[in-house]
């Protein structure tokens, strides 16, 4: 948990703390909050207006609430879960999640709820056509300037002009026709939104896998993106690299971003009030991505991915995932 909470005064002692905290609360000093692990010292109490800043309302149960900008904008409905997360050896908190789908609609879920003395999440999941989720994207997030991509594929697949509106292969997940090898393609891609509904980052894994038993190529590309304004470091993005399985074959990649400036842009974004709600933090705000794609022989996917936040700010910052047939940046 970032400085921004115990500015807040977010209450931890309440909650349990997970099992896996009992090795890593002894590496944070006095008064620090580990997610997951609770604190040293009880709190005050806030209120649900706390942080000052759109679209973030913090509860007395210590739970973040966010914006969810889908359903505002498209009346999108679905399932709320709640998610439990896993508290990593750097006192993170790393949510996982995957869907397995024969269907051709585009899965979408967005983090609408967070409470990091906790280590859990609540997630609205339901389904968003690919245009509809070009279409979130603000003014400023334009993914114009994305992080140059990585492929492994035959000729001229790595060369295909690939956005959110427009893509490459199907998006039904019938069956292409390629010579006589008939073949399937599918994605999956994790972002993290800041509180206006701008993109910090994202990262989208994409397969192209031959299908019912063919002989043919598999073709794969990573897409990395990362807001526009300067500050960050990346630990690149991965090439592709494919896993064969009995039934099908699977890629993926994990990116690390870096950015010391992220409070300039909150405070860019959101003024004096959004940067207070941080704690005036200066830390190095870090969004890590881990995601993958598999196919299947029999045309269905799977799709899975491991993501995590820390540093200054990034509590005002939650997370979105979409996976479906077709190939996206």
């Amino acid at each position: 948990m970032s400085a921004s909470l115990l500015v807040l005064g977010i209450p931890s002692l309440a909650h349990a703390a997970p099992d896996a905290c009992t090795d890593t609360v002894s590496k944070f000093a006095a008064g620090t909050v580990n997610p997951g692990c609770g604190t040293t010292s009880p709190s005050p109490t806030p209120s649900a207006s706390s942080t000052g800043v759109p679209g973030v309302d913090i509860g007395s149960d210590g739970w973040i609430t966010y914006s969810d900008d889908a359903t505002t904008k498209f009346g999108i409905t679905g399932t709320v879960k709640t998610v439990n997360g896993s508290v990593q050896t750097d006192g993170t908190c790393q949510f996982d999640g995957s869907t397995t789908s024969s269907s051709s609609g585009t899965s979408y879920e967005q983090e609408v709820g967070y409470n990091p003395s906790t280590c859990q999440e609540r997630v609205l999941t339901g389904t968003i056509t690919p245009n509809q989720e070009a279409s979130l994207a603000s003014p400023a997030d334009t993914n114009d300037t994305p992080e140059t991509p990585q492929s492994a594929s035959s000729t001229g697949d790595a060369s295909d002009t690939v956005t959110p509106a427009a893509q490459p292969y199907n998006e039904s997940g019938a069956a292409e026709a390629a010579s006589s090898t008939p073949y399937s393609n599918a994605h999956t891609k994790t972002a993290w939104i800041d509180p206006v509904n701008i993109t910090i980052t994202s990262l989208t894994t994409n397969l192209r896998w031959p299908l019912y038993g063919h002989v043919g190529t598999l073709s794969a590309r990573n897409n990395a993106y990362k807001f526009k304004y300067d500050g960050w470091s990346t630990s690149g993005t991965p090439q592709p690299k494919f896993s064969y399985q009995s039934d099908g074959w699977g890629t993926g990649g994990a990116e690390t971003f870096k950015n010391t400036d992220f409070e300039k842009i909150v405070l860019f974004l959101l003024g004096p009030s959004g940067w207070a709600s941080c704690g005036f933090s200066t830390d190095t705000a870090v969004f890590k991505h881990n995601v993958h794609v598999y196919g299947k022989k029999n045309g269905s996917r799977v799709s899975a991915w491991h993501d995590s936040k820390a540093g200054g700010c990034s509590n005002l910052v939650h997370h979105r995932t979409s996976n479906g047939f077709g190939w996206t940046s």
